[in-house]
């Protein structure tokens, strides 16, 4: 693959695909939420976010990448964390 709007076009398609999975991710993420208020859980798991982490770094195909997949995660886990306090100061707030 030498021509770089081929290569781009196929990057396109990949981000479709992440933004599928994303989104998925983040209605999951509401269950978790909901789960932790009933529950009165605290948000922040600093144990499964460790082992999230770890067992991704082990089902990647390319070690080369590993640095970069655990920032990915490390972001991804923020982004939901975030999410969470905002459904939680919502649940609060009402």
């Amino acid at each position: 693959m030498n021509d770089l709007e081929s290569i781009r076009k196929e990057i396109d398609k990949v981000d479709r695909e992440i933004i599928a999975l994303f989104e998925k991710r983040m209605d999951l993420v509401k269950y978790v939420v909901d789960y932790k208020i009933k529950n009165n859980m605290e948000v922040l798991d600093s144990s499964r976010e460790n082992l999230i982490i770890e067992k991704n770094k082990n089902l990647l195909q390319n070690k080369e990448y590993s640095q970069y997949l655990v920032t990915f995660f490390k972001s991804l886990m923020d982004i939901s964390k975030d999410m969470q306090n905002k459904i939680i100061k919502e649940n609060v707030d009402e």
